[in-house]
């Protein structure tokens, strides 16, 4: 089967506990009732706090992620707990946009994280010098509704690695290729 161009997407997260993601679907349900939410939520296995997104390939590219990941073997982040608290519709329009999940305070350890990633990317010309703004976050599903900002009992887990992972695009694939542990 032929690649399609743009369809390989290669990034840096963090997976929730499978106690997190529950407590991330406790929370949507009570907001999917209250706005009347029809659309399809994100499966518990695909959930995620983005870190840094590595690129879009029209097929896997051998070389390049090699590269990242040796790159990214580097970080020697510190193991944290994340809390997000805050939930709302994020975007504006009338189609389809994000309800998410995001905190302030308990987001402080994947900050750090992030700026250490982008920090060694950086050294070794695999992202641009300029500081992009970056807002940690969980979606767990897309609707057409406009759910203004809610605070929420957290949803909490202690992070002890982040992994890479290979989307295809159209074809509903998500796998996580690599894990990254953080230290003690």
């Amino acid at each position: 089967m032929a690649a399609v161009p743009g369809k390989h997407v290669f990034y840096l997260a963090l997976q929730p506990t499978p106690e997190a993601a529950a407590a991330a679907a406790e929370r949507l349900e009570g907001v999917r009732r209250r706005h009347r939410l029809i659309g399809r939520a994100v499966a518990a296995n695909r959930l995620h706090v983005s870190l840094f997104n590595l690129g879009t390939f029209k097929r896997p590219p051998g070389p390049i992620l090699e590269k990242a990941v040796d790159v990214v073997r580097r970080i020697e982040g510190r193991r944290f707990t994340i809390a997000l608290n805050r939930l709302a519709s994020w975007g504006r329009g009338a189609g389809e946009r994000p309800l998410v999940l995001w905190g302030e305070d308990g987001v402080i350890g994947v900050h750090a994280l992030y700026d250490a990633l982008h920090h060694e990317l950086v050294r070794a010309g695999m992202a641009s010098r300029r500081d992009p703004s970056y807002e940690p976050h969980m979606t767990l599903i897309y609707d057409r509704a406009d759910v203004p900002e809610t605070f929420v009992e957290p949803v909490e887990w202690a992070v002890e690695e982040f992994v890479l992972i290979h989307a295809v695009h159209g074809e509903g694939r998500f796998e996580v290729i690599e894990r990254f542990p953080l230290a003690g």
